[in-house]
């Protein structure tokens, strides 16, 4: 409790005593705000406040092993490439290089091509898809201490079948309506050696823009027919550039009628109408014409059809020999010179025992020369490969008999 006491006043009135702590508390503050106020000289000045201060990003932790293993793969100059199924389409056969995504930490690979091939441990492998289907496809990538990443895309791989007329090794890599004819399995010694995709009249309508041709001819020499020898169904043409490499637009014998002739893409074996059919050995092969018959005319043979049954294709003509036989010969033009057999030539009808007559008027309206057999009047103008058969009505060269 503060004490007061009051003295005398003097001025009439009484002054109150203070107590000293009270004036010695009083007194510090005085002092204390004349120093703060004779110190300052001026207001100081408030500091702006600066940017916050960030510290250092902390120091990268000491490497403690290697990174995570994670692949994934792509493929390079693929013609058919969609990226969100993924998958890549073509055409067998069908060859890809495969290209890996993966990261550092991978040192090894390993690709399974879902084909049945062996794995492949190469880091780009270059693989051939050979027949048509949907593979799946994946890859292995290993790091230290045996680690080991996979990934698989099913599906990815999408081979699709040839078509018709396009070149094959088995039936496969054709389409799914069509096999591979004169394949490696079956294989040809004439006609398509290296296998072309096609199918069978018979069974199946042909595709869009194929044909239907009747090449079932007499059977071989061995006695067995040729795969080739049936009905086909081949791509049609207007000419050899409608056709596939190794191919030729030809006049060829239709299918189901007998008398008709279409023009479809097929190899140069056997021969067209007015083509040579004898063999190697000097033997007359009905199976190495397309018409199914080697007349026995010139040296080499020559490939026609019978007309006294069946039409004759456009651009040849029904001829009526003088030893009775009634066959197609070829008219002579730019396109066919019938230069290739000695012993044939292009001449107009004539009256003799291997000359012949037309059974009926042109085909193309107008009187021409035909291969036929080369007239002559002595052995000397047939040369060495025939003899000249003569008789009352004219001479024509004929092979030597062996």
């Amino acid at each position: 409790m503060v004490e007061h006491r009051t003295v005398a006043p003097t001025a009439g009135g009484s002054i109150p005593l203070v107590h000293p702590r009270i004036i010695l508390g009083r007194m510090r503050w005085r002092v204390l705000f004349l120093l703060l106020a004779s110190c300052s000289g001026s207001p100081s000045p408030v500091v702006d406040a600066g940017p916050r201060w960030t510290p250092p990003d902390a120091a990268p932790p000491a490497d403690v092993g290697p990174l995570p293993l994670a692949v994934d793969f792509t493929v390079k100059d693929c013609p058919q490439l969609d990226p969100n199924v993924p998958s890549c389409t073509g055409v067998a056969p069908f060859t890809v290089q495969f290209a890996p995504i993966a990261t550092t930490a991978v040192s090894q690979y390993r690709w399974g091509f879902g084909d049945g091939t062996p794995y492949d441990p190469s880091a780009t492998p270059s693989h051939t898809f050979a027949a048509r289907g949907s593979f799946d496809v994946t890859l292995w990538g290993f790091g230290a201490m045996g680690s080991v990443a996979t990934k698989t895309h099913a599906g990815f791989i999408v081979v699709s079948g040839e078509e018709i007329g396009a070149s094959c090794q088995t039936d496969p890599q054709c389409a799914s309506n069509l096999y591979c004819l004169c394949s490696a399995a079956n294989p040809c010694t004439t006609g398509p050696v290296g296998g072309m995709c096609t199918s069978l009249c018979q069974k199946s309508d042909c595709p869009a823009g194929g044909v239907c041709t009747n090449l079932a001819t007499a059977a071989t020499s061995s006695g067995h027919p040729e795969p080739w020898q049936s009905q086909l169904c081949l791509p049609g043409c207007t000419s050899d550039a409608d056709c596939t490499a190794g191919l030729h637009c030809r006049i060829l014998p239709g299918w189901p009628s007998s008398t008709s002739w279409v023009r479809g893409c097929f190899t140069d074996v056997p021969a067209d109408l007015g083509g040579p059919c004898r063999d190697a050995a000097g033997v007359l092969r009905n199976d190495l014409c397309v018409t199914g018959l080697c007349a026995d005319l010139g040296a080499l043979g020559l490939c026609s059809r019978d007309c006294a049954s069946a039409l004759c294709p456009v651009g040849s003509d029904c001829a009526i020999f003088g030893d009775g036989r009634e066959l197609c010969l070829v008219r002579c033009s730019s396109n066919f010179s019938c230069d290739q057999d000695p012993l044939l030539t292009c001449v107009g009808p004539g009256s003799s025992l291997l000359g012949f007559q037309l059974s009926t008027q042109p085909s193309l309206g107008e009187e021409g020369q035909y291969c036929a057999p080369r007239p002559c009047a002595i052995n000397t103008d047939c040369g060495a490969a025939g003899l000249c058969r003569a008789d009352s009505g004219g001479g024509h060269c004929v092979a030597r008999s062996e």
